[in-house]
């Protein structure tokens, strides 16, 4: 099989380039998070006008590592990449064709090895190269980041190549030829012409405008040693062209000879290292093509990402996707942050300056047009150390120590600028109603003008006896009551997220001849404790406590001496024990979105959350990656 460096012609081969060119590897970060796989739109072109303000980006808000037990996985697939690039014939080595890789005939020999006047020339020359030594690594310290490739005493041998220039016969020049052979260890399956040593680095680095510089640099190459052979062929045209009416192949006599000039040697490499430098430059540029696709390099990263998550929510609980209000998607905005990419202590990262934002809902009150909010100069702790190991809860319960590949971590102040764009987004306009708690709760709650009537007196005569009541919020999206998110890990393994959202605005309702009737209009601030844990690869949310803090009531009193700050407090725990008894869980669909993401045959699964840092105010989610396609046998 002859090789012509091109990208590998696989199944998977247009799975690549399509996914490579909607971006998905660098929306990664807040696919993994918010979409799972569910809800999620597709990804924004870098050219599309932005909804997301420029001022709502936070710098370096999310992060993602790469530790080098991952890179180890995802090195191996490079290799099989570049594998199907070169192409290898049936002994497992890499065939090159020179001249289809460089466009062009080779430059001469000077000397003419000795045989042919002045200078002789190579053409139809295919090169294998044994890629079994081989090695990828990461280049600790780089900034930008490097994944070396190098090559140590590699085998370098030929296929086949034609050496051909003029020669001198009977005082006259003719055109001769010799066919080029390995010349170390003939006789022995590994007969070769030179062994190599080189490193090509794939350099990841984003300029001043945003955009991707992903390119190869070869270390020049060095030639340890040299060794080849001329063979006679009379089939050469050359040979064949009997010019001044000689016996056939005459001139050709020279390639048996053995008489080479000393300098052949010197002449060979001076004409190989630069050659099989270029072939490694161009290897790694069409490995970059087939990984990212020449559509994404040199284009800005700036990515928008659109989340449906009422979506998410109906398919984890229709009980509560019943009581969500109309909302508007939330928009995931991210791109490298400068000097994005980097290795440190022997992992990839990259560090994206993100935001969370959505167009106001209409059911929102006050929902304000400024944007410049205090969450980027919140003060945020240093990203935390990625933890090598995370415990991963089976679905016995119990934990096992689990090797980290993958990490994306979120700081605090992208958290709590996530929670001010669901206020704004209008998922948080709630309406529960008697019915709805009577059936969630199986008849066990029933809430009625009779019971209110104890803290609203006058209700039940006004209303009726068994008139049902309905509680509606509206929390307010104003930037001065911007939500305050903080984070801590708890002894069972989960990682707690305590919300307080200012400014809810809470509206008691009876029907009253079919209609409902406000009879109470309030304004509190509301303290949601959430507990966040993966337990045997699913994301599971739990709400664990629900509460109403400095509660006013808005403008007059309905009823006159009025117990409210005893019925709301009571009405947001029943509401919360019946419509979030169970903990919601999350399927995310990590296999096929890194699969996307890194163009890379790879099964991921989800290891654990927690909160990291000295100050616990990351968000860190640990995954696991094993080579190959997710369903592969």
């Amino acid at each position: 099989m002859s090789g012509a460096l091109q990208p590998p012609a696989s199944p998977t081969d247009s799975l690549w380039v399509r996914l490579a060119r909607r971006g998905l590897a660098w929306s990664l970060p807040f696919c993994l998070v918010a979409c799972g796989g569910q809800g999620c739109q597709s990804c924004v072109t870098p050219n599309t006008p932005k909804v997301t303000p420029e001022t709502l980006l936070l710098p370096e808000a999310a992060q993602v590592r790469l530790t080098q037990h991952g890179f180890d996985v995802v090195a191996g697939q490079i290799l099989s990449i570049l594998k199907a690039i070169l192409g290898t014939n049936a002994s497992g080595l890499a065939v090159v064709d020179v001249a289809k890789v460089l466009g062009g005939p080779l430059p001469p020999i000077q000397g003419g090895l000795g045989l042919f006047a002045g200078q002789g020339t190579v053409r139809d020359l295919v090169l294998t190269l044994d890629l079994a030594g081989i090695q990828v690594a990461l280049v600790e310290d780089s900034k930008p980041a490097r994944v070396r490739i190098t090559l140590d005493h590699a085998q370098v041998g030929v296929q086949q190549g034609i050496v051909s220039g003029k020669a001198s016969f009977a005082g006259l020049e003719s055109d001769a030829a010799c066919q080029l052979e390995n010349g170390l260890d003939v006789g022995l399956p590994n007969a070769h012409l030179a062994t190599l040593s080189a490193q090509l680095d794939l350099v990841l680095d984003v300029d001043a405008e945003g955009k991707l510089q992903l390119h190869a640099e070869v270390v020049d190459p060095v030639l340890h040693d040299v060794g080849f052979a001329l063979a006679k062929n009379c089939a050469l045209k050359e040979c064949t062209d009997q010019a001044m009416g000689e016996p056939p192949c005459l001139e050709c006599d020279l390639c048996a000879t053995g008489q080479l000039a000393s300098g052949a040697l010197a002449g060979m490499k001076q004409l190989l290292e630069p050659v099989l430098g270029q072939l490694l430059q161009a290897a790694g540029n069409l490995l970059i093509e087939a990984v990212l696709a020449d559509k994404l390099n040199g284009q800005p990263l700036d990515l928008e990402q659109a989340v449906d998550l009422k979506a998410m929510l109906e398919q984890a609980s229709p009980l509560i996707g019943s009581v969500l209000g109309p909302s508007n998607p939330l928009m995931l905005r991210g791109k490298p942050s400068p000097a994005a990419f980097s290795v440190v202590d022997l992992g990839l990262q990259g560090k994206f300056d993100a935001a969370v934002f959505a167009q106001a809902h209409p059911c929102v009150p006050d929902a304000g047009q400024d944007t410049t909010l205090a969450f980027g100069q919140l003060v945020q702790g240093a990203a935390p150390q990625i933890p090598q190991v995370m415990q991963q809860v089976g679905s016995d319960g119990q934990g096992k120590p689990q090797a980290v590949d993958l990490a994306v971590v979120l700081g605090r102040n992208a958290l709590e600028e996530a929670t001010w764009a669901v206020t704004r987004s209008g998922l948080l306009c709630l309406a529960v109603d008697s019915r709805t708690l009577h059936s969630a709760s199986g008849g066990k709650l029933v809430l009625s003008t009779g019971l209110a009537d104890l803290v609203l007196p006058g209700l039940r005569r006004l209303a009726g006896a068994d008139a049902p009541l309905r509680i509606q919020a509206a929390p307010t999206a104003r930037p001065q009551d911007a939500p305050v998110v903080t984070l801590a890990q708890q002894s069972d393994g989960s990682t707690q997220i305590k919300a307080t959202l200012h400014g809810v605005g809470l509206r008691i309702e009876a029907l009253m001849r079919g209609r409902w009737l406000t009879v109470a209009e309030l304004k509190s601030d509301a303290v949601v404790r959430l507990s966040v844990q993966v337990v045997a690869g699913r994301l599971r949310l739990a709400v664990e406590d629900a509460q109403v803090q400095g509660l006013e009531v808005v403008g007059e009193p309905t009823f006159a001496h009025a117990g409210l700050e005893v019925l709301a407090p009571a009405v947001a725990q029943a509401v919360t024990a019946v419509l979030l008894a169970k903990p919601l869980e999350f399927e995310l669909d990590l296999p096929s979105m890194l699969t996307q993401a890194l163009s890379l045959p790879l099964t991921a699964q989800l290891i654990a959350v927690e909160a990291g840092g000295d100050k616990q105010d990351w968000l860190v989610m640990g995954l696991g990656l094993q080579a190959g396609a997710q369903g592969a046998p």
